[in-house]
């Protein structure tokens, strides 16, 4: 499943996007999923190690398709 993500800077400008499939089926296992990558600084579209960001994910295909937001801490 393909999952869309748009980055944020923390003033809530917008500075980028990604995106990359995924095998999970479950909205928050995809949730979780980018979270982990948010934690270990390597999400698609933003180089490895980059700074905090906002992101907002989207999965298009999902049947109950809703946009989610996780804030940087």
């Amino acid at each position: 499943m393909l999952v869309d993500l748009i980055y944020f800077r923390l003033s809530g400008k917008y500075y980028s996007s990604g995106s990359y499939m995924t095998n999970k089926e479950n909205l928050g296992e995809i949730w979780e999923e980018v979270r982990g990558m948010q934690q270990t600084k390597n999400l698609p579209g933003l180089m490895t190690g980059h700074s905090e960001f906002h992101i907002s994910i989207d999965v298009p295909d999902y049947p109950y398709n809703h946009p989610h937001l996780i804030l940087a801490e």
